[in-house]
């Protein structure tokens, strides 16, 4: 079985993450080619499965890769997650889709490509002391900033480049996660499979270890995890993976991301996550026609 895990130029020999599950499926007699999705010599047609995996630079090159799932979709190999699955997920918008089917995120506002809002304005408005900017096509907190309304006006110019690049969404800064951090749970066709807590340095709101964040392997309770199950239940399917990532706070759990299009799925902290994805890549691309 020939399985390939699509990646991106900076990563031509995958991730330690992806080389973990790699070694599982080799061990099922699969044979796994990390191939650039941006590299147009690539025959995708010659694959069993094409697995979307670390396409770490989609964010910089949206269009493109747009144009790339079209092209994978065509040649008629499986893809997973599936492509419809992808262009959702790509774009966090997702989140007024989840909030409108009950589930709790954190409040957003969206700001328009091009907009001129008055930041300052708008957090007085909502009764936002500190707030996160981000793009709404983003990822590794790329372009991710904090502002507080006694900074918005400093901001001004870094809100307007923003805006000329893209769609970009507002929300109030949650500060529970510099003192309970982040979850991610990850769940794999269809189960949950394990969970890390990811936690900022110090006076920084980034979990991402570009940023200094870390990453510690932790068990949900029950309520946390139906509050993920929930999240995935108003979900599009069919799906492989998934990432829940968000903050427990007084109130409940609150979504910050769904991640279902190329998230890391931390199995260096876990003993039987890698094995179970490959067992279920091997048991979809058994099921091929």
């Amino acid at each position: 079985m020939n399985i390939a895990f699509a990646t991106s130029a900076a990563h031509p020999d995958l991730t330690p993450d992806d080389r973990l599950a790699v070694i599982q499926l080799e061990k099922l007699g699969a044979r796994v080619t990390g191939a650039i999705w941006s590299d147009p010599a690539v025959q995708w047609a010659g694959f069993d499965s094409i697995i979307i995996r670390s396409t770490w630079d989609y964010h910089h090159r949206a269009d493109e890769f747009r144009s790339w799932l079209e092209t994978i979709e065509s040649v008629g190999t499986p893809v997973w997650n599936p492509p419809p699955v992808l262009r959702w997920n790509m774009e966090k918008t997702y989140l007024r889709d989840l909030e409108e089917a009950g589930v709790p995120i954190v409040p957003t506002e969206w700001l328009e490509k091009g907009a001129k809002p008055d930041l300052g304005g708008l957090l007085a408005e909502r009764g936002w002391v500190d707030a996160v900017v981000k793009p709404v096509i983003s990822a590794a907190a790329t372009r991710t900033w904090r502002v507080s309304h006694a900074t918005a006006l400093d901001v001004s110019a870094q809100l307007a480049e923003s805006l000329d690049a893209g769609d970009v969404m507002v929300q109030p800064f949650v500060p529970e996660i510099q003192t309970r951090g982040e979850w991610s749970l990850m769940f794999i066709d269809g189960d949950f499979s394990h969970a890390v807590r990811k936690i900022p340095t110090d006076g920084d709101f980034r979990v991402q270890t570009g940023f200094g964040g870390r990453s510690i392997t932790d068990d949900p309770d029950s309520e946390l995890l139906s509050a993920a199950q929930r999240v995935l239940a108003a979900a599009p399917s069919p799906w492989l993976y998934a990432r829940v990532d968000g903050i427990e706070t007084d109130a409940g759990f609150l979504l910050l991301e769904l991640e279902m299009l190329e998230p890391s799925l931390f199995f260096a902290h876990t003993a039987t996550g890698a094995a179970r994805f490959a067992d279920a890549i091997i048991r979809r691309a058994e099921q091929r026609p």
